[in-house]
């Protein structure tokens, strides 16, 4: 075997640091130290600041969640006090820095912190409201998926069975997304609202945390139509590591990743998908891919599979790609 065809020891996995580097899409830290008082860095977190370190994450969003029987007004204080905590406590320590801009981060990325970004996981806290909507991007908000699981005042989500796509007002908030140039994240949506919105809008649609249900037939999984599309139009999707998205929760194993990876790949999504693990947000962790601290491993796998070109795009080139598109420059 020649040097160059042998595969890479997991000790090999380089790119100017300890680990070939690592961009994730979506994590629940902040909804764990809201609800729990956890510190950021702890054990107890499977995306603590210590965790994704050690798993070579360079790249971090933190999804703000709220569970959507509350209120209005009770969501979005919840959502506030979600976005203090990420500028107050994950960049208080200075290993996380909170990224707006372009230049943000490129300082980031000099001074060797994780770039950290703010998106929006459900939006029932808008009430409908643009004005709401431009509030939280000011607070550093870049990204949102209109709704989670059931139905809000924009749109259905996967597990509402009526299945009837974006309200009048959700077509407004997309319409302000797209003036704000933010991303707009088709993770949870019903059906017919993902459809709703590729004919909304002709630009760059993301899902950051979904899996192919071409490969395990789940409503959070996306079509391998809806996914030609994401492609098409120089979007991205995150594979996510809840184990009953990925194959049956019981017996789900690394394997199946890969068999969801192998997939998008022979659908040429090579330029379009990356990861969105759901850590700190999962019901069924997946063994292998249970905290951020696996990616050491997992980078490894992905390079003997894939060879180092592809994996620098699957590992975090194409998302920060796709991030860095939305973001203003200053």
């Amino acid at each position: 075997m020649n040097a160059q065809d042998r595969p890479a020891s997991h000790a090999e996995v380089r790119d100017h640091g300890p680990v070939m580097p690592v961009a994730d899409a979506h994590v629940d830290v902040l909804y764990r130290l809201w609800r729990e008082g956890l510190d950021p860095a702890s054990e107890h977190l499977q995306a603590g600041v210590t965790r994704l370190r050690r798993g070579g994450v360079r790249t971090q969003v933190y999804a703000l969640f709220v569970f959507p029987h509350l209120s209005h007004g009770e969501q979005l204080h919840a959502v506030l006090r979600q976005v203090d905590l990420f500028y107050s406590r994950v960049c208080a320590d200075g290993q996380v820095a909170p990224v707006r801009s372009q230049r943000e981060w490129d300082a980031a990325r000099g001074s060797g912190k994780i770039c950290g970004l703010l998106s929006l996981e459900g939006g029932g806290c808008l009430g409908g409201d643009t004005g709401v909507l431009r509030m939280l991007h000011q607070l550093g908000v870049r990204g949102l998926g209109l709704t989670w699981n059931p139905a809000n005042d924009l749109a259905d989500g996967c597990r509402e069975p009526r299945n009837a796509g974006l309200t009048e007002a959700g077509r407004r908030i997309v319409r302000e997304m797209e003036r704000l140039g933010m991303w707009i994240d088709l993770a949870h949506l019903g059906d017919a609202g993902v459809r709703d919105i590729l004919a909304l809008t002709d630009g760059p649609v993301m899902a950051s945390h979904a899996n192919a249900r071409a490969v395990h037939d789940h409503p959070r999984n996306l079509t391998d139509d809806v996914i030609r599309e994401i492609i098409r139009r120089r979007g991205w999707m995150g594979l996510t590591f809840e184990a009953s998205f990925v194959a049956d929760p019981e017996i789900a194993k690394l394997d199946d990743v890969f068999a969801h990876l192998d997939h998008l790949l022979d659908l040429g999504a090579e330029d379009a998908v990356g990861l969105g693990s759901d850590f700190d947000g999962t019901s069924h962790p997946l063994p292998g891919l249970a905290a951020a601290d696996d990616y050491l491993g997992f980078a490894a796998l992905v390079v003997q599979r894939y060879g180092e070109t592809v994996a620098r795009k699957l590992l975090h080139q194409n998302l920060e790609r796709f991030l860095l598109r939305h973001l203003p420059a200053v």
